[in-house]
């Protein structure tokens, strides 16, 4: 999964390309978010009063500033889309042309192959990029922020408690640490219950390519059904499981929206602190918990990447062993296979080549006479 993009020549110019600029793109959004973090400090500024301008210092410190500070969020955002969608497509074809040949020189099945090849192998590249990214944006922000964040609590009292060194801080990495062990054991189920949809998933993708290819046969209809009700019971076991996990990220989402309003408004109307310089260490500080909280946000979508990676775990195991590929073919006689798959004798003893299609159709023309 690795080593068929990271580790070639072929795919070295896209694999580490991109890596350097997803890594310079995210560098960018961090630094813009502190720039609007400092902008804050002017927007409470004007708001409360504390500090007058005349009419150009407003245009150019408050209004300009905002749009550029916008317009960077945007284009960078853009930016970090698109290398991100073409960091994925390439890795995607690496990893299923690295498949492809071992995967069609084995002579042992695997079960639902063009799920394990085509979805698997997308969602793993567009998962793992994705926290990727979130863990490089969140160690950017902390080793950029915490400083920052720590230098601020000295201008705030933890209510009766008075002032406390890097509050703020311990804070943070307090409240994360506890979400964190809470969120592991609400989701315990979640990469199991997301394991037994991807592979309900792929018996019904296979159910439906073989039902394409007899589409006449009566216990058909039938088996999808029975495929659909697997399905189902998965699907329903995962949103069981997603409901409460959801209702503890909402809880906890509900937390850093009032408790922050709760401390920083104490400080204002205690004469703490300013309006200005409140607004400002409550952008800090957002920034700094959004990226202690990663793993939180991230949980969910780390069970599924578990998920996706253990499926194409087991298409490694099966085809990514040459040894038992030549041991097979003597035992079972890899050129005899593939002839006896492919051709038909008729009456005068010459051999016809038939494709899927139609050796299917042989085949049911055959039952039909026999059933007459």
């Amino acid at each position: 999964m690795f080593r068929s993009f990271f580790l070639s020549w072929k795919w070295a110019l896209p694999a580490y390309g991109g890596i350097i600029s997803i890594f310079a793109l995210l560098l960018f959004q961090v630094l813009t978010a502190w720039r609007f973090a400092d902008w804050m400090l002017t927007v409470g500024g004007v708001v409360s009063g504390a500090e007058q301008f005349t009419t150009p210092e407003f245009i150019q410190n408050f209004m300009y500033e905002g749009v550029v500070i916008a317009g960077l969020f945007i284009l960078i955002q853009s930016f970090l889309n698109v290398a991100s969608r073409v960091f994925c497509w390439f890795w995607y074809e690496a990893i299923t042309f690295f498949y492809l040949p071992n995967w069609n020189k084995t002579l042992r099945d695997v079960s639902n192959p063009a799920e394990r090849l085509q979805d698997s192998a997308e969602a793993f590249t567009l998962k793992f990029l994705e926290m990727a990214k979130a863990a490089v944006r969140a160690s950017i922000v902390l080793v950029t922020g915490v400083p920052k964040l720590w230098i601020a609590s000295k201008y705030f009292n933890f209510f009766s408690f008075g002032h406390i060194p890097g509050m703020l801080v311990w804070i943070v990495f307090a409240v994360c640490l506890v979400g964190f062990l809470i969120s592991k054991l609400i989701g315990i189920n979640l990469e199991k219950c997301r394991y037994d949809i991807r592979t309900a998933r792929g018996f019904y993708r296979s159910g439906i390519e073989h039902v394409q290819r007899n589409k006449n046969r009566d216990d058909s209809i039938p088996n999808l059904e029975k495929l659909m009700k697997k399905m189902r019971k998965a699907n329903f076991r995962l949103f069981f499981n997603q409901f409460w996990f959801e209702v503890w990220l909402g809880l906890y989402g509900q937390f850093w929206a009032v408790a922050p309003l709760i401390f920083f408004g104490y400080n204002v109307f205690s004469k703490h602190s300013t309006y200005g310089r409140a607004e400002q260490t409550r952008s800090t500080l957002g920034e700094v918990n959004g990226a202690a909280s990663t793993p939180i946000s991230l949980y969910d979508m780390y069970t599924d990447f578990l998920s996706t990676a253990a499926r194409l775990k087991e298409l490694e195991e099966t085809i990514n062993n040459p040894e038992n590929w030549e041991m097979e073919k003597k035992e079972n006689g890899w050129e005899d296979r593939r002839v006896s798959n492919s051709f038909v004798t008729d009456q005068s003893g010459k051999k016809i080549a038939l494709s899927l299609d139609e050796l299917s159709l042989l085949l049911e023309h055959i039952r039909r006479e026999e059933r007459q």
